[in-house]
């Protein structure tokens, strides 16, 4: 019976120099998918002036990570609404913070001149809303990862987003 040595070096070596451009290539297809699913603009804020921070499609990235025994690439965002336009969020209560939340309601001078109020220009002010959540979440990560991935080869799973910022 024969034993055959390997040189660990040279096995590794060999893996990356074929991994590494695959990797490479998988995550820019799947940060370009991403990026043309994700939402574009900024969003207004209930008085209508733009909400400060970062938008969501220009803050993805991604960021490849290679050592001796592995290859991983990570994707994503750091704005904060990120995971919850990606996962979606339940039905949930907005209080204010001091201040009185401040709206614009089409639909608010119809309702208020049905019981003899008016509004104030279409703004309208509140101690808290209900906030109906986002039914249709844009799985603008997971779309592209399972398609370019599978496409280049490999086996996909996901874990599901933790909802530790999600409201």
């Amino acid at each position: 019976m024969a034993r055959v040595k390997t040189n660990l070096a040279a096995k590794i070596r060999a893996a990356q120099t074929v991994g590494v451009p695959l990797v490479a290539r998988t995550t820019a297809q799947v940060l370009s998918g991403a990026k043309r699913l994700a939402p574009k603009g900024s969003h207004l804020s209930g008085s209508g002036v733009r909400h400060k921070g970062r938008q969501l499609q220009p803050s993805l990235h991604s960021n490849m990570e290679v050592g001796s025994l592995r290859i991983r690439a990570f994707i994503g965002s750091k704005v904060d609404h990120a995971a919850t336009v990606h996962q979606g969020s339940k039905a949930h209560t907005i209080r204010s913070k001091g201040k009185m939340l401040k709206f614009r309601w089409d639909r608010g001078n119809a309702i208020l001149a049905a019981r003899g109020r008016r509004g104030r220009g279409g703004f309208f002010y509140f101690q808290k809303v209900r906030h109906p959540g986002n039914k249709r979440p844009v799985r603008y990560l997971t779309t592209p990862l399972a398609m370019f991935g599978r496409m280049n080869g490999f086996r996909v799973s996901t874990l599901g987003v933790s909802r530790t910022r999600l409201p």
